[in-house]
């Protein structure tokens, strides 16, 4: 029975996320998710009592993958620039895989933020505070040259989500999918190149 719930939340949260992303969250019915999920409605209902409550848990669970994600490029114990390279890298397959989120988080930006503003602002601000942190003792010990911290992690966050919200125009702009591994690895690349060149040493490059 057990198994039986968490498979019928699991495909809730799954066409909650394909439904709000497509459709906002004004946009969404709780009547087309439950079908969409192969559910009935009072089965929603039991789950998340609402539709905020859904829309909360597909943040929520997004949030979670997110935190996964940036711990398992932090824990390696990389210095400098190869530090900076991992996180990127997280970046990109977090996005990537969530792609869905990256959408809602348009809708909401574009209604003005409030639904998620201050869940997004609560869960980032620890991980900006540790990277912040994390830039600022390696320009102290040499390891990468000087720069804004704060601007630098907004310069990079905003080419990611950018990169992967307007994929769909991308598609249509230059005749690829940004998505495949070969476009997605080649716009990595390029980015991790700028920021090496922007923030590693002269001495590391030799």
């Amino acid at each position: 029975m057990a198994t039986d719930a968490s498979s019928s939340r699991a495909r809730a949260l799954a066409a909650a996320r394909a439904a709000f992303a497509e459709h906002g969250f004004h946009g969404t019915r709780l009547q087309d998710v439950a079908a969409a999920a192969g559910l009935r409605h009072p089965t929603l209902l039991y789950h998340f009592g609402s539709k905020e409550g859904l829309y909360a848990a597909v943040i929520e669970e997004a949030f979670a993958d997110w935190a996964a994600e940036t711990e398992r490029a932090i824990s390696t114990g990389l210095r400098g620039f190869d530090q900076v390279a991992a996180l990127v890298e997280a970046g990109y397959r977090f996005l990537v895989a969530h792609a869905d989120f990256v959408r809602i988080w348009r809708h909401e930006a574009l209604a003005g933020g409030g639904r998620l503003e201050d869940a997004v602002v609560a869960f980032i601000r620890p991980f900006v505070a540790r990277a912040i942190e994390f830039l600022e003792t390696e320009v102290a010990a040499g390891r990468l040259r000087a720069h804004a911290p704060a601007e630098l992690l907004q310069v990079a966050y905003a080419t990611l989500m950018t990169y992967v919200s307007e994929a769909r125009f991308r598609a249509r702009l230059l005749d690829e999918e940004p998505l495949a591994e070969d476009v997605l690895a080649g716009h990595r690349a390029a980015l991790i190149a700028l920021l090496r060149a922007a923030l590693e040493p002269a001495a590391a490059r030799r």
